[in-house]
């Protein structure tokens, strides 16, 4: 079975305890890994910056990136943990996914935050015997912290 996944790459910037770790992330790699654990083929449609350090990784593993690498640096998120608490803050944010028209068996649509058009999302949809979608980065808004003089 082939499976194709629809989402950025992610670098995630931790921040617990007053420390601060940064690491790979976003549905795109977790669940590109996870699929191939399974035995499944996996083609990604993602974007990621030069920065991004597991394009080697998805080469080992036989994963199969299309049309990745971008100019813009890899979306960036820092996520602040306080308990159970967590704030989420979008400090960079990579080009858009295009749609590439694929023979997938199934496919994942996994956004982060605004990468995929509506547009793309209405091919994809229209491409797929069977599409799994999780919303999130449909749903997420950015908002504005301004600081008040």
């Amino acid at each position: 079975m082939k499976i194709g996944i629809f989402s950025h790459c992610t670098m995630d910037v931790i921040i617990y305890e007053n420390e601060q770790y940064e690491a790979a992330g976003g549905p795109a790699s977790y669940c590109s890994y996870t699929v191939r654990k399974q035995k499944h083929d996996v083609n990604l449609y993602t974007k990621f910056g030069t920065n991004y350090p597991l394009e080697d990784f998805f080469k080992e593993n036989n994963i199969i990136v299309h049309d990745a690498l971008s100019t813009k640096n890899t979306t960036k998120f820092r996520i602040e943990l306080d308990g159970s608490d967590r704030k989420l803050f979008l400090e960079n944010m990579c080009e858009k996914i295009n749609f590439i028209d694929n023979d997938d068996d199934g496919t994942i649509i996994s956004p982060v935050f605004d990468e995929i058009s509506l547009e793309t999302y209405s091919k994809i949809k229209e491409s797929g015997n069977f599409i799994f979608l999780d919303p999130q980065g449909f749903l997420r808004q950015k908002t504005l912290m301004m600081k008040f003089l």
